[in-house]
């Protein structure tokens, strides 16, 4: 039966480019280990040519300066096929040793961004948690904001919610005298991303004619992203996040926020609707109260 490289998997694929290499004390071997058996390998290496060099020049010397074993053609000869012999085998070597070096660093970049990527789950799982048991409007839009923060490294941003026609900024961070702020349904950043119900990524200077009735950003940020927050396909609010100085968002990070931001949403509904229960209740508490007072 032929024997197929590409089906052996990588795990395999590695010990015995490894075990050519020279490296045969191991099951898997590190990064370190394989690149220490590089420089030993180009060490001999060096060594060897270093050492046919100096014989070169011994059998180039003019005849009768010293006696010889060897007839001067084969001794050059022997000079050469060992030369070539040595180059050969570093060469053979170093073919496995940098296949198994690419390997090794593929893995190290992968583990490295499965950690990355764990942790970003656990802290949406932790976020979505936290934000399902709240039901105070405010508390839970704060939570929200800080959970997204934490989740990009980010420098801050704003909650706005739909009321109307228009986006009302309730919740901020960094530039808290934004609270308050109106924005018409439309217009701006915020307001095109709550109209068209797509997300935004924001790289650098921003056209006005992509957003009409956009204003001045102050201060200016470099990247940010804005999110629709869409809940049985409503949009209740808009999420906007501010990158730190030295970072700018991916388009990986709009998708691991987007996931947070439904869950986000759902929260916000069932936090207005409990509070309309609220007040409906107390409407009649009220009412009641008023019946009860008449009567008396």
């Amino acid at each position: 039966m032929r024997f197929d490289r590409d089906k052996v998997p990588d795990g395999d694929r590695l010990r015995r480019d490894a075990r050519v290499a020279g490296l045969r004390d191991f099951r898997t071997p590190s990064l370190e280990t394989v690149e220490r058996r590089r420089r030993q390998l180009w060490l001999v290496t060096t060594i060897v040519i270093a050492s046919v060099a100096a014989a070169v020049l011994v059998v180039t010397r003019p005849a009768g300066s010293s006696p010889q074993m060897l007839s001067e053609p084969l001794l050059r000869l022997s000079v050469i096929a060992l030369a070539a012999a040595c180059c050969a085998y570093a060469i053979e070597k170093e073919v496995h040793l940098g296949r198994a070096t690419r390997m090794l660093t593929d893995e190290r970049v992968l583990t490295a961004a499965l950690t990355n990527r764990l942790h970003e789950v656990s802290l949406l799982l932790d976020a979505g948690r936290a934000i399902n048991q709240l039901l105070d409007l405010p508390e839970l839009l704060e939570t929200v904001l800080r959970s997204a923060c934490e989740l990009l490294d980010a420098n801050g941003g704003s909650m706005m919610l739909v009321e109307g026609d228009e986006l009302v900024t309730l919740c901020v961070r960094g530039r808290e005298e934004a609270v308050g702020a109106h924005l018409r349904l439309g217009e701006g950043i915020a307001g095109h991303v709550a109209l068209r119900r797509e997300p935004v990524l924001i790289e650098g200077h921003v056209d006005p004619k992509e957003f009409p009735g956009l204003a001045d950003r102050a201060p200016y940020v470099e990247s940010a992203m804005s999110l629709p927050l869409v809940h049985r396909d409503e949009v209740v609010g808009v999420l906007n996040v501010n990158a730190a100085a030295d970072y700018a968002f991916t388009e990986y990070d709009l998708r691991a926020v987007a996931v947070f931001a439904e869950q986000a949403a759902a929260a916000i509904a069932n936090a207005r609707l409990y509070e309309a229960e609220r007040a409906h209740v107390a409407e009649l508490i009220e009412l009641r109260h008023e019946h009860v007072g008449g009567a008396g």
